[in-house]
């Protein structure tokens, strides 16, 4: 047992209702806990004890000789641990649960702080992490690394599933202010954005093959001078406050940071230009992608994820967005 000192209770807590169960989601629900929480935690057990704990059969869980033997120690520990716990801190009984989130960075800006604030107000104990998304989003969700994503695509299939949130389907064009193109009357058309280089600033996941002027320019047979792509909005910042380049933006929250951090300007593309870029793009969708099970999610994370991309989305943005910033 020289090695316990490792682990964490919330750990020897979920070996202990797992052995006394052998049921992953009925410990996930009596701790009030997503299953790739009680897996990560089993996982973390395994290693420090460097050996098998429990094995997976049909229907549930097998305890191996090994955990057998070391069941009666961490159940005493467990409930040594719980008592001083309530002695010293009788207040703080619930656990802090954790969820692992993937999303791809640019629209990752204020979602932390807007599920800690939500979490605050509804008097949850949640701690998030939030990692970029990428094309490899059903084996993160496979091997229980990420929990929930957010995903411009759906991923439905024998073990993931996912749910349509929102389709962004209007841009704003961001630049440096000195450029040229924002000191005429304010109106902008895509053939006008077509003259100077360009920024694309991530498509789909890493995949910049759906950037919306991209695929303009290859309808009408038009050349399209691409100097940079980038999935950062610090990075795209630099890059347009150091050159003539422009960019197109569909996340109220990137336009906004873009405007009060650097020295750029953002027009919004009137409707019929942003018709014209969707002719082939047809807007970025939005997807909440899981595993299919459903136990790896908690309902109102999900719901709050999902307002807070319907409201940084832009729609329809002709004269939402103020003209000049």
């Amino acid at each position: 047992m020289s090695r316990i000192n490792s682990n964490t209770l919330f750990n020897i807590k979920v070996f202990v209702l797992l052995f006394e169960s052998l049921s992953s989601t009925h410990v996930a629900q009596q701790l009030g806990v997503a299953t790739s929480k009680v897996s990560r935690s089993l996982k973390a057990l395994r290693h420090s004890f460097d050996e098998p704990l429990f094995v997976r059969k049909q229907h549930g869980f097998e305890h191996t000789p090994f955990a057998q033997s070391i069941y009666p120690q961490l159940k005493r520990i467990l409930a040594l641990s719980e008592l001083s716990l309530a002695l010293s801190e009788p207040e703080t009984g619930q656990v802090k649960q954790e969820m692992t989130l993937a999303c791809p960075p640019p629209l990752s800006l204020n979602l932390l702080s807007y599920l800690q604030d939500r979490a605050s107000q509804l008097q949850q104990k949640f701690s998030f992490n939030i990692k970029p998304c990428s094309n490899d989003i059903d084996k993160l969700l496979s091997r229980l690394d990420v929990d929930l994503a957010i995903t411009f695509e759906a991923h439905n299939s024998e073990r993931l599933s996912s749910r349509f949130v929102a389709k962004a389907n209007a841009y704003v064009l961001v630049g440096n202010k000195e450029h040229p193109i924002f000191q005429s009357d304010g109106h902008v058309d895509v053939d006008d954005i077509l003259r100077f280089p360009y920024i694309s600033f991530n498509g789909h996941e890493f995949d910049q093959g759906h950037d919306p002027l991209a695929l303009y320019a290859s309808e009408k047979f038009m050349d399209i001078n691409i100097i940079a792509k980038v999935c950062l909005l610090a990075d795209l910042m630099i890059q347009l406050e150091r050159s003539d380049a422009l960019a197109l933006i569909c996340y109220r929250d990137a336009v906004e940071f873009l405007c009060a951090k650097g020295n750029i300007c953002a027009v919004a593309l009137p409707e019929e230009q942003n018709r014209l870029l969707n002719l082939r793009a047809d807007g970025h969708h939005h997807y909440l992608t899981q595993l299919r099970d459903g136990t790896h999610t908690v309902p109102w994370v999900e719901e709050e994820i999902s307002s807070y991309i319907q409201s940084n989305v832009i729609i329809n943005c002709d004269g939402a967005v103020d003209a000049k910033r």
